[in-house]
């Protein structure tokens, strides 16, 4: 049985001490270039300063530089290379002000693509669909690790033809893809194979057009191919689609600020960033605010009396999550500015400006001795006062308040403003 030899060549590049230029980040190293039975997987060391790793690759000896990839990560998976074809990889940082490492002192790696050795030791029956219905099909028996063909025969039962893939998408619960029905199918399997492994594995056995794979685990890439199954048998592994699943953010909410609404979300492992939507509610669209690394962002241009929702999704070597999908409804409520004390027989009277969109008002009051306590609510928005009776004459009381409209509440006058009880 024949060997597939998987050829690593690392070239290591002489550079003359009078040829040296200056580069802004350091040169990048390969750690690892492996052949699968997919494609290519590289990985490499990381380098102070770096923003970004953009990938390169030439096809054949004198093949041009061309990018296939710029991620944060350092590892990537090729699944585009072709059996015997020989491709150089280079590999470049690139700093947050933009500036990158020259290409012609880049590391590279010369391969030529071969899957590796297989013993076979996993087979099964597929099944080629005649020319036309007049022709018998055509069965082999092929090794379900490296798809290589062992046995051919002819068989009278046509079995049906390979599903088309119609989507592959992450969701909050796993990844979900569908595919286009077949006639005279009575199921399907869905398989999957993980980045790097050989064998297939079937997740399920369904009558259905559509399936979620929820053992799905973030940030790892997987192949899935679904077979059609009838009498005559399976239809062949072909047209697979690779996805790198990304779990989607938990734990959002939202708040009034002095200054604007703030989003925070519970933070994803291994990703590269998050991007921000938010939308009017009654607005179909979500409209998209900008992209963090935290895990957290203050939106700034908010409208007075304004009820948003808002959503996040992670990023991670180009691929999204889902985006987060319990919202809830914030209102954009300013801060209530405070206009006086009064005091009187009665006790100490708290006024202050009424706040657009507000359905009510929380008051609060400390002394030099105790911090901010509820005082009291004033339900409604025609008064913008409160009347505290629990003073004692000669103290000093600091008195704030905020707004608030269903589970909205605004921000608050940290400092507050004093009175005192002279009566």
């Amino acid at each position: 049985m024949k060997k597939v030899l998987c050829l690593f060549l690392s070239l290591l590049m002489m550079i003359s001490v009078f040829s040296v230029t200056s580069v802004a980040v350091d040169i990048v190293a390969f750690k690892k270039v492996v052949c699968t039975f997919d494609g290519v997987e590289l990985s490499w060391n990381s380098v102070k300063n770096a923003a970004n790793y953009i990938l390169y690759r030439a096809d054949g000896e004198n093949g041009a530089d061309i990018v296939i990839a710029t991620t944060t990560q350092t590892e990537y998976f090729d699944d585009t290379v072709e059996q015997g074809e020989i491709y150089t990889y280079k590999i470049v940082a690139q700093a947050n002000d933009g500036s990158f490492t020259d290409i012609d002192f880049a590391d590279f790696y010369v391969i030529a693509f071969e899957k590796p050795y297989c013993a076979h030791e996993k087979t099964e029956w597929e099944v080629i669909q005649p020319a036309t219905v007049y022709d018998v099909g055509v069965q082999n028996n092929v090794c379900t690790d490296c798809g290589e063909i062992l046995e051919v025969k002819d068989i009278a039962q046509l079995t049906p033809e390979t599903p088309a893939i119609r989507s592959l998408y992450n969701t909050t619960n796993g990844v979900a893809f569908t595919w286009e029905a077949v006639d005279g199918v009575d199921s399907y399997n869905v398989y999957r194979r993980s980045a790097g492994k050989k064998t297939w594995v079937l997740l399920t056995n369904t009558a259905k057009t559509g399936f979620t794979d929820r053992t799905a685990e973030n940030c790892k890439y997987y192949k899935y191919a679904v077979r059609a199954k009838n009498e005559g048998g399976l239809s062949p592994y072909e047209g697979g689609r690779v996805i790198k699943y990304v779990s989607a953010p938990a734990g959002l909410s939202a708040a009034n600020t002095l200054g604007g609404i703030f989003v925070k979300w519970d933070n994803v492992k291994n990703i590269d960033a998050y991007r921000v939507y938010r939308k009017v509610v009654g607005e179909e669209n979500w409209t998209y605010l900008g992209t963090t690394k935290k895990n957290n962002y203050p939106d700034v241009k908010v409208d007075a009396a304004t009820d948003y929702v808002y959503t996040v999704r992670a990023v991670s070597g180009g691929y999204y999550s889902n985006f987060y999908a319990d919202n809830d409804v914030v209102r954009r409520l300013e801060a209530p500015k405070l206009a006086g004390t009064v005091s009187s027989e009665e006790g100490l009277t708290f006024s202050w400006e009424g706040v657009e969109g507000a359905k009510g008002y929380f008051v609060y009051r400390k002394t030099a001795a105790s911090t901010w306590e509820l005082l009291g609510t004033v339900r409604g928005t025609r008064s913008t006062a409160y009347l505290d009776k629990s003073t004692t004459k000669g103290v000093k009381y600091t008195y704030t308040v905020r707004a608030y409209a269903d589970s909205s509440i605004s921000w608050y006058d940290v400092n507050g403003i004093t009175g005192k009880d002279i009566h």
